[in-house]
């Protein structure tokens, strides 16, 4: 969704014309359960001529097709983001530095058992696609930055 009614509220080049009330009416608008449903949020801003591409098509392939197999190494049957809540038990198992992240965010961002899972799955997949057998801090950390901004 956009970041408020016009769609230029964090614009370089064009000037957002939605008062503060607009744009809280318009964030209003998708309830807190259906908001926590959603795994990622990527704000995305324009481009320039002279940005560079980040990994090349071929790198990223393997990379994901490597955590694809390491996923079925480890006896998966469906994909992270499909994992049951029984699945996520056993295949997202914590050290106790990553649980005390987890358990922060919980106190901190008030994240209910559904965004505890899902945050589970994106930080297992972030690990598989560096080539980590465990998920680990910096793999929560990274998980966490993709959610939900109020």
């Amino acid at each position: 969704m956009n970041p408020c009614p016009c769609g230029n509220l964090f614009s370089t080049t064009t000037p957002c014309r939605c008062s503060d009330t607009e744009i809280a009416r318009y964030r209003a608008r998708l309830s807190d359960p259906f908001l926590d449903r959603i795994d990622l949020y990527v704000q995305m801003h324009p481009i320039d001529a002279e940005d560079k591409p980040g990994l090349p098509s071929r790198e990223f392939h393997a990379r994901v097709r490597e955590a694809f197999l390491r996923q079925k190494r480890r006896g998966q049957h469906r994909l992270n983001g499909s994992l049951s809540d029984e699945e996520v038990a056993r295949h997202c198992i914590l050290g106790v530095e990553s649980q005390q992240v987890v358990d922060q965010a919980i106190g901190r961002f008030g994240l209910s058992f559904r965004a505890v899972t899902r945050l589970l799955k994106v930080a297992r997949t972030i690990a598989d696609l560096e080539g980590s057998d465990d998920i680990q801090k910096p793999h929560l950390l990274e998980a966490l930055s993709y959610r939900r901004r109020s």
